[in-house]
């Protein structure tokens, strides 16, 4: 029984693929590039495809003709990416999604398949009495790239409903842990925070609006979500996959500065600020947990320890190699 992951290039990505069972055929990371040295598993395949390819995506799929195929590609290329302008992400996302889909009518047709969305797609809510997003609410989405989720999650229906593929989505919540690229803000403020402790830098850094309140989990719990929903998730249902809680990311990156136990200023940079930021975003896990006996294990302290601690081993790193090559 082979796996395919698509955009398997980052923290939930690695997470899952550590966790998928070693020993029930192979298992292939499909990503846009390969993950550094450090972070590739032994026992997964790793492929390089561009998913705008459509006769690529078929040969691949027809020759794995996977069981299970987890569609992570809107975590890799997410709201942190650069270089895509917003009406490209309306073209790229659907359209990957569609070249996936469609190449799995033809080469795996009874794969069961996990679609990961977002959050983002809620948008700001109707108001204070409805913050807390269950899946029964509308699509009310803000940005383009929740236009693209929202886009993507239309596609997944029309091919269950016009080819009979078995499609599951799930729509995960704030995430964060070892191996976050830096391009996010709590990696971004734990990185900044590691080089005044151990470098001893300026002891001031740099975030975006930090007066916003989100839901998160660490990338292994929603990793072991994930995992479940493959098995167990109805095909064309929705679930959330968060805490239920929502904490400001000024809080956050406070409990980050404790951590280094440094005097550290926080200034905002309107450069790293989202011309859309919705103040709020906290999903209901209910229907996932009535599924799945599922529930976050390891706590947000925990993960941002954890997500610490690997932070400075990363920066420690590469100011040794800098370091060495002067």
């Amino acid at each position: 029984m082979n796996t395919v992951v698509t955009g398997a290039n980052n923290c939930l990505g690695h997470h899952l693929l550590n966790l998928l069972p070693h020993d029930q055929g192979e298992i292939i990371s499909l990503s846009s590039s390969l993950p550094p040295e450090s972070l590739r598993l032994s026992h997964v395949r790793y492929a390089v495809v561009d998913f705008s390819d459509y006769k690529q995506m078929l040969a691949l799929l027809s020759e794995w003709k996977p069981a299970e195929v987890y569609h992570l590609l809107s975590q890799e290329f997410s709201l942190g990416m650069t270089g895509m302008k917003p009406a490209a992400q309306l073209q790229f996302f659907p359209g990957c999604a569609h070249n996936l889909f469609e190449a799995l009518r033809h080469a795996a047709p009874n794969a069961r398949v996990l679609l990961v969305s977002s959050s983002e797609i809620y948008g700001g809510g109707r108001g204070i009495t409805d913050i807390v997003h269950r899946e029964s609410d509308p699509a009310l989405p803000l940005t383009h790239y929740a236009t693209a989720m929202a886009s993507c999650e239309l596609l997944a229906r029309q091919f269950m409903f016009a080819h009979d593929l078995d499609i599951v989505i799930a729509r995960p919540f704030g995430v964060t842990g070892p191996y976050q690229d830096r391009k996010f803000v709590l990696p971004s403020a734990a990185s900044q925070i590691a080089s005044v402790e151990l470098l001893e830098g300026e002891t001031v850094i740099y975030t975006g609006n930090l007066d916003v309140s989100r839901d998160y989990l660490d990338a292994r719990d929603q990793a072991r979500a994930m995992a479940l929903l493959i098995k167990r998730g109805h095909a064309g249902e929705i679930y959330n996959v968060c805490s239920g809680k929502a904490r400001t990311l000024r809080d956050l990156v406070q409990f980050l500065i404790g951590l280094s136990r440094c005097p550290i200023e926080i200034r905002v940079d309107p450069a790293l600020e989202r011309p859309l930021d919705i103040p709020l975003l906290v999903g209901s896990p209910e229907k996932l947990m009535a599924l799945t006996g599922w529930k976050p294990l390891i706590s947000l302290e925990d993960s941002l320890r954890d997500l610490y601690s690997e932070v400075k081993l990363r920066v420690m790193s590469e100011h040794q190699e800098t370091s060495g090559t002067r």
